[in-house]
């Protein structure tokens, strides 16, 4: 007869990294870290979906003094696969509506300039970070407001 040990621990490893939570995220700019508020979370298995949305009724502003391009550095916690990235100009919207600038950074960690970001207005930026664990996988986006000085 064969040992099932084995096999209980492979279930036991699926179990624990299927009720791991969803990865945190941190934004640093020059240093400082920036606060931001929870958006909405996606959740993911084999058999169902559930996504919720937090709507947000005060979203933090970070003023940032300084001559330089602003830098994002991001990082998100373990299990976290692809941070993408949409900036909102709130005092010239684009045209359309959209985002004036989208990125995307692979993996879980990375530094982004933005290029349509300047002095003295005033920008909504929103951060997707997508997750996955062994049976499980989502999405969990953050917001946060930034102004530059000269």
């Amino acid at each position: 007869m064969r040992s099932r040990l084995p096999l209980g621990a492979v279930l036991a490893a699926i179990l624990l990294a299927s009720c791991g939570g969803r990865p945190g995220v941190a934004v640093k700019i020059a240093g400082a870290t920036v606060p931001m508020v929870l958006g909405s979370t996606t959740d993911r298995t084999g058999c169902s979906s559930e996504h919720g949305d937090a709507f947000p009724q005060s979203v933090p502003l970070t003023i940032v003094n300084s001559s330089t391009p602003v830098k994002l550095t991001i990082e998100a916690d373990q299990g976290a696969t692809e941070i993408r990235g949409w900036i909102y100009d709130l005092e010239a919207p684009s045209p359309s509506g959209g985002p004036n600038e989208e990125f995307t950074l692979p993996g879980r960690s990375g530094t982004y300039a933005p290029r349509s970001i300047i002095a003295a207005r005033t920008y909504q930026v929103v951060l997707n970070v997508r997750w996955s664990f062994v049976v499980t996988e989502g999405e969990v986006t953050h917001l946060f407001r930034l102004r530059t000085g000269p």
